[in-house]
């Protein structure tokens, strides 16, 4: 019986019979409107301020030295509220004038932009400056010669401490306790004619109008001589002079109304500014309350010799005559 054959395709495709071909009407493509367009663009997510992560923040905040930035939302305030961010911030804004206090030969302009600022926000206390000049100093002047700017008084003196300084001396605390001990020991109108100020603060920088005005606390006496003690002074060459109202707040603050003269105030603040440009009417009503605290008070007779101080420069101060009394 004859095998029946069948076909078995092979490895080839076999070839088509029919080529395909186009449509005669492909759909064309659909153009989008100018509002469809804009109203995707606007449904994208855009990385904002807020969502940027705190390393660039800071980054942000210091090279552009706008303390605004802080303020611009709540999250991005938190971000840059962390402590090593503001020492940074502080000593950034400082770095030149601790540079010239350690030694550093005067540039013919330091930076100061920034030190009035950040001096008048609710974070830097005595407490947080302190630790922002330690630790630019153990950074930029751990080998450095260090020689106290308080003049040494036997009298005034603990005798603890070594004020001639020397290599790797200075301890922003130790130092800052031991002057600040020592002035407290100073008579009014002790330092006026002593140069006692270094150079830890700009010259053009202003000082804190609370510090001026009083009354002050134990943090805020620390921070004014921390800052007097520094070269800040008012009344110099390009500083600002307030207002007279302020003076006269200073001068009820520290003297008039104070049940002690604060002696520390007056000899961080009683310089010639402070007497000059003050209204006729009021330095004679604080004449007259001054010459009954001194006839009737109880003051003590190193208080009542303070008050009279401060009486002679009232009533030279009409005639602009006046010296500050030594």
């Amino acid at each position: 019986m004859p095998l029946t054959p069948i076909h078995v395709r092979g490895k080839r495709k076999a070839p088509s019979s029919k080529t395909p071909k186009g449509l005669d009407n492909p759909p064309q493509k659909m153009r989008k409107s100018l509002g469809t367009v804009l109203a995707g663009r606007a449904t994208r997510t855009r990385a904002t301020l807020e969502s940027l992560p705190y390393e660039i923040l800071e980054s942000i905040l210091l090279y552009s030295t706008n303390l605004s930035l802080p303020r611009a939302s709540l999250i991005v305030g938190l971000k840059l509220s962390n402590r090593a961010t503001l020492l940074r911030l502080f000593i950034w804004a400082f770095h030149e004038t601790w540079e010239q206090s350690f030694g550093i030969p005067a540039r013919q302009r330091l930076l100061h932009v920034g030190q009035s600022a950040l001096l008048e926000l609710p974070w830097a206390k005595i407490d947080f400056i302190l630790q922002a000049q330690q630790a630019w100093a153990d950074r930029y002047a751990r080998d450095r010669w260090y020689q106290h700017s308080l003049p040494w008084r036997e009298e005034f003196s603990s005798g603890e401490h070594d004020h001639e300084g020397g290599l790797s001396h200075f301890n922003a605390r130790e130092c800052f306790k031991v002057d600040y001990q020592e002035a407290h020991r100073w008579p009014a109108f002790f330092a006026t004619s002593l140069q006692w100020r270094g150079q830890d603060v700009h010259p053009w920088t202003r000082m804190p109008v609370e510090l001026i005005s009083g009354p002050w606390d134990d943090e805020q006496l620390r921070r004014l001589f921390w800052l007097s003690r520094g070269g800040l002074k008012i009344g110099n060459e390009g500083q600002h002079v307030p207002p007279w109202e302020v003076k006269l707040q200073c001068l009820d603050n520290a003297v008039l109304s104070a049940p002690v003269p604060n002696s520390l105030v007056i000899n961080c603040l009683m310089q010639d500014w402070i007497f000059t440009d003050l209204p006729e009417d009021e330095v004679r009503k604080q004449r007259v309350s001054l010459d009954r605290r001194i006839e009737w008070g109880g003051d003590s007779p190193e208080d009542k010799q303070t008050l009279r101080q401060m009486r002679t420069a009232l009533v030279f101060v009409s005639e602009h005559e006046y010296t500050m009394p030594r």
